[in-house]
């Protein structure tokens, strides 16, 4: 949930919003129209924290997912399905027990022993966050938005911007947070996959 209380928005000394109070909570849908330079993109970042009101206050329960304009990916070294997994913390644990795996296979029994005791407590982590299910479900919002499964395994730093911004939004989407704050989602998206993100948001459990 976020609530807005009294703010003011300004641009330099020109005014964009003044005096306004509302709330978003799980359930609701709101769109902000308005034309270019009306203080939309400003709004949406002081309603994520991003930014500070010249007035009044916003304050957040819950967690809230944050799509920018133009979205910083951080380490452009990562696969765009870490990226996406990043969003529940699976990211790290997918990794170090991949890495665990790998070291099961060394004929080294005290190296063995422990790469399998550290797999097995990656895999209890792994399966409490959700597992193979989580991972299914990631790649299903990132095959909606148009990345398929090979461009899953690239690096960011090999995608166009239009693809590493449809990475952030299946990074958004996937994780769960009550409050969604999408700044121009539809920017790099075909018509079928703009269709499943309607109704997608249209049956989101939060606001």
């Amino acid at each position: 949930m976020i609530t807005a209380s009294g703010i003011e928005l300004r641009a330099g000394s020109r005014i964009l919003l003044e005096g306004a109070s509302f709330r978003v909570a799980a359930g609701d849908r709101v769109g902000l129209v308005g034309r270019n330079g009306a203080g939309k993109t400003t709004l949406t970042k002081v309603l994520a924290g991003q930014g500070q009101p010249a007035a009044g206050s916003v304050t957040s329960s819950g967690g809230i997912g944050y799509l920018p304009q133009d979205p910083r990916t951080g380490d452009l070294t990562v696969t765009a399905r870490q990226r996406i997994l990043s969003a529940r913390g699976l990211d790290r644990i997918v990794t170090d027990r991949r890495t665990a795996e790998q070291r099961m296979s060394s004929a080294d029994p005290e190296t063995l022993e422990r790469a399998m005791a550290r797999f097995a407590r990656l895999q209890e982590e792994f399966e409490a966050a959700g597992g193979y299910a989580a991972e299914s479900e990631a790649a299903s919002i990132a095959s909606a938005l148009g990345i398929d499964e090979g461009r899953l395994d690239q690096s960011l730093e090999t995608l166009s911007g239009g693809q590493r911004r449809r990475v952030e939004l299946a990074r958004i989407l996937f994780s769960g947070n009550e409050t969604l704050l999408l700044d121009e989602p539809t920017n790099h998206l075909d018509a079928d996959s703009i269709a499943w993100l309607r109704d997608h948001l249209k049956n989101y459990k939060g606001g």
